[in-house]
């Protein structure tokens, strides 16, 4: 086997040993898993509140002798009982990358073993390719147990069994999610790797993900004139499509300053393709996944570029050895 090979596999295995006994890890582990599952129990209950409702409104005018034309059963779509399990994803799971992309490259400069491993015949991108894979694995190991958990529940609170396509939307959300949760693990890498001081790099990886993950998607939200009621202004006053886009015309210069802040954020990438493959958001319910997986190709290719440009940058940025040893 090819040298390199044999210390990337070495480095990846290595990195997953390592996370194993991070125990802040399994703390944001548990409490994702925690938070998502409470999420989706919250949700099941209100369905189940919905379908008692609406059996009891049935029976009402069945023992009344009225015809049951205007009462219109619920939709009943498992998977929008995933909501609160993506949101929780999208602000725990960005955490969770940062961690780990900080704890590799702090390890090694709390202990200075480091620049003695940058002495021996291993290249700086057999580094950063062992560090990333064996890093990557852990993610999409936590990420798998998030999604199985998520789909268990769905069966075991729910009540339904899930159909192959049910499960190929959850398999395509947990890729996005891996992407996602990469970008931030690279973030915290980078920047652990190429500034002077830890402590300074932490605290500005958590900055990002403050801007990215909560501050422009809520800008975003605010600054919609159709988030500002529950059920959407246009909506709510039975304003046609035709004239949405008419009124829309005038608000052209702030809605394309709206649509740019939420642009920059690989939050709302995510949570919008999330919301669009699991039939959440309501324009994309019942359709096939690959017309919705190519309707919402732009997020696709801004969480790849993202996370794609980052790990170039790992790639490219020679290590300056005088900057990893923590002052």
């Amino acid at each position: 086997m090819n040298e390199s090979l044999i210390q990337i596999r070495a480095l990846a295995w290595k990195e997953i040993a390592d996370v194993r006994r991070t125990k802040l890890l399994l703390m944001v582990t548990v409490f994702m898993l925690a938070a998502s599952f409470v999420s989706l129990l919250v949700a099941a209950v209100a369905l189940k509140a919905d379908v008692v409702s609406y059996n009891g409104a049935r029976e009402l005018l069945l023992s009344l002798g009225k015809p049951l034309d205007a009462l219109a059963p619920p939709a009943f779509m498992p998977l929008k009982l995933l909501r609160g399990f993506v949101e929780y994803i999208e602000i725990i799971g960005a955490v969770l990358g940062i961690v780990l992309g900080h704890r590799a490259a702090a390890s090694e400069r709390g202990r200075n073993t480091l620049p003695l491993l940058l002495t021996r015949p291993l290249s700086n991108m057999t580094f950063i390719v062992g560090k990333c894979l064996g890093n990557f694995i852990a993610i999409s190991g936590v990420l798998f147990l998030t999604f199985a958990l998520g789909a268990l529940g769905l069966v075991a609170i729910g009540g339904v069994a899930l159909s192959a396509d049910d499960l190929a939307r959850i398999g395509a959300t947990f890729v996005a999610a891996s992407l996602y949760v990469g970008f931030f693990f690279s973030l915290g890498f980078l920047l652990a790797l190429h500034m002077r001081r830890s402590v300074h790099a932490v605290l500005l990886a958590f900055g990002l993900w403050l801007v990215f993950v909560l501050v422009t998607p809520q800008i975003g939200d605010t600054l919609d004139p159709d988030n500002q009621v529950g059920a959407g202004v246009f909506r709510t006053l039975s304003i046609a499509k035709p004239q949405e886009k008419e009124i829309m015309k005038s608000f052209k210069t702030s809605e394309t300053l709206r649509d740019s802040v939420e642009q920059s954020s690989p939050a709302k990438h995510f949570e919008r393709l999330s919301f669009a493959v699991l039939g959440i958001k309501d324009t994309y319910a019942n359709q096939p996944l690959a017309t919705v997986v190519q309707d919402r190709s732009g997020d696709v290719f801004w969480l790849l570029g993202l996370f794609g440009s980052l790990l170039t940058a790992l790639a490219i940025f020679p290590l300056n050895v005088n900057h990893l040893k923590d002052n």
